[in-house]
């Protein structure tokens, strides 16, 4: 495995009927992923679908620049991928990747105003076709490239499910290019497919490393006969028990600028998953070690309700030592000598030991090295987990219904305006 998992401050002794409820879950997701009724997990083992896409990344790789509209899981999957390019020296020729995501005009028209339009591909990311803010960000872009007179011909690509939606219309009003979202996979689930693979190939990441580190994990929760050696299963059911009592707030802190965007994934992937009729917990992304210096105090002195995992890296980006001696007279000790990724192992180490010694419920998620094979692990390790433990609350993972009534009330608004 590309990852290892252990827990602290944490015991619970598994009943009886709480082990055959583990069971004919595990029954019920294997016998889901046979059927292929969980396509956002059985497309790891599928590769029909890469070709058109690669494809398609040759056209828009030539591209100097590339808005990528989108909101939710249309746009955090993609980021999620392309960040692992903190990690890489680039050499390579890529296109600028601008992820538009919200509706505030300012920072888009900054980038509109300061990008060569000519050099510049769009692709719009919805399932549905209807969401508003995705729509509206394009019609920005159309309207802005009108007014300067120039065209989106050959530079549009859309992603929408195959049926009668506004953006299944405007593929057909403007000709553009055009790729399938798969319709029963929903956006926050659909980091391996091609919302997010496509931008990651532009962004020149190893989607075949992403894809395999997706299925070792999958593979591994098929086949594994003893229920607890299975990573997800375990921290499901822990997530669980812990939901019951009295921690309600869960706090993932990856120790990586790489990992920033994977933990604004993993906070929309538990949120919108697991809080339903009154059940779940409130996810919380914090990054070391800078959140040492904004959220630690709370976790360590505030109330007794959070459940804390910290995603440590064993082997990072080597750096050189330190020499701090400015003048005879003037020598900082404390980093002479000693490396930059040494201060961050012994900040990891050093709030890893603290939060334990304050015996708080504590996950310690350590991967060897961060790369693409890792990644996909740690993504598909999220989705069962998160599958997993709704199916232990008997809430549906899938759907979103409490966020409707806010969908209607934006047109209503629009319309009086």
């Amino acid at each position: 495995m590309r990852y290892e998992q252990n827990f602290y401050n944490i015991n619970y002794k598994i009943t009886k009927s709480e082990k055959n409820k583990l069971k004919k879950t595990f029954i019920k997701i294997n016998e889901s992923i046979e059927k292929l009724n969980l396509p956002c997990l059985s497309i790891v083992k599928n590769n029909s679908y890469l070709k058109e896409m690669r494809d398609m990344t040759k056209k828009y790789g030539k591209f100097k620049n590339i808005l990528i509209c989108g909101t939710g899981g249309s746009s955090l999957g993609g980021k999620t991928l392309c960040e692992l390019n903190k990690t890489k020296n680039l050499n390579k020729k890529i296109p600028n990747l601008y992820f538009i995501e919200n509706v505030d005009p300012t920072p888009i028209l900054n980038i509109l105003n300061n990008i060569d339009l000519e050099k510049t591909a769009t692709i719009v990311i919805s399932k549905s076709g209807e969401t508003i803010e995705t729509l509206c960000q394009f019609f920005l872009i159309y309207n802005f490239y009108k007014k300067k007179r120039k065209s989106l011909k050959s530079k549009l690509l859309v992603i929408t499910e195959n049926k009668i939606s506004t953006l299944k219309k405007i593929y057909e009003e403007t000709n553009c290019d055009y790729l399938i979202h798969d319709n029963k996979i929903g956006g926050r689930f659909s980091v391996f497919s091609n919302v997010a693979l496509l931008p990651a190939l532009l962004s020149s990441v190893d989607i075949d490393g992403i894809i395999r580190g997706g299925k070792e994990v999958l593979e591994d929760f098929q086949n594994s006969k003893d229920l607890f050696s299975i990573k997800p299963i375990l921290s499901a059911y822990y997530s669980f028990k812990l939901m019951r009592s009295k921690f309600k707030q869960f706090v993932l802190m990856p120790y990586s600028d790489a990992l920033v965007n994977f933990s604004l994934w993993y906070r929309q992937l538990w949120g919108e998953s697991i809080g339903k009729e009154g059940k779940g917990s409130t996810p919380i992304n914090a990054i070391g070690t800078i959140d040492q210096h904004s959220q630690l105090q709370l976790y360590l002195d505030g109330p007794k309700d959070k459940f804390i995992s910290i995603v440590g890296i064993n082997r990072y980006c080597r750096s050189f030592s330190l020499k701090t001696n400015l003048s005879k007279q003037f020598v900082y000790s404390p980093l002479d000598k000693k490396s930059m990724e040494s201060l961050f192992k012994a900040e990891q180490k050093a709030t890893f030991d603290t939060i334990k010694k304050k015996k708080i419920p504590l996950r310690k998620i350590d991967v060897d090295f961060l790369d693409e094979i890792s990644l996909g692990s740690l993504l598909m390790h999220f989705f069962l987990e998160t599958i997993f433990t709704c199916y232990l609350l008997n809430i549906n993972p899938f759907d979103q219904p409490a966020v409707e009534e806010g969908k209607i009330l934006t047109k209503k608004y629009l319309k009086d305006e």
